[in-house]
């Protein structure tokens, strides 16, 4: 396995900030609102590594594809659709698709955002918990 380097963490900081802001596969994002919470010295070592920052960005196993607008200066990145989705996102997506139902990713954040803040999930989750003591021998 290849090794992080600080290019590829402000690459992967880059696409998981366009990841946690999309509402599609795809999302553009400005490096100069990307850089407006980051120091000087940062923005400066950005900007000369911009190269090998496109790069890391490019050869991140959740971008389908990336186009660098040079004028705007703006990743334009496509995202494969099982990168966006957490675990109980992509069982809700699986589970739609079988009962045949068709959610765009928006939808299906909605609705495991209901499930996650039910007062059933929580009785899950206290449940699964008391089991798991019980099952290793702790007492609660």
């Amino acid at each position: 396995m290849e090794k992080l380097n600080l290019n590829k963490l402000i690459a992967n900081d880059i696409i998981n900030y366009g990841m946690d802001n999309t509402l599609g596969t795809n999302y553009i994002v400005s490096l100069d609102t990307f850089l407006k919470d980051y120091d000087d010295e940062t923005i400066n070592y950005v900007k000369s590594h911009l190269s090998e920052i496109k790069e890391g960005i490019e050869q991140n196993e959740n971008v389908a594809d990336l186009v660098y607008d040079e004028k705007r200066q703006e990743f334009d990145m496509v995202f494969y659709f099982d990168g966006l989705l957490t675990p109980l996102e992509k069982r809700i997506y699986d589970t739609s698709k079988v009962m045949g139902y068709e959610f765009e990713i928006d939808e299906i954040r909605n609705i495991s955002y209901e499930i996650e803040n039910s007062e059933m999930y929580d009785c899950m989750i206290h449940d699964q918990i008391s089991e798991a003591s019980l099952n290793n021998g702790r007492e609660l």
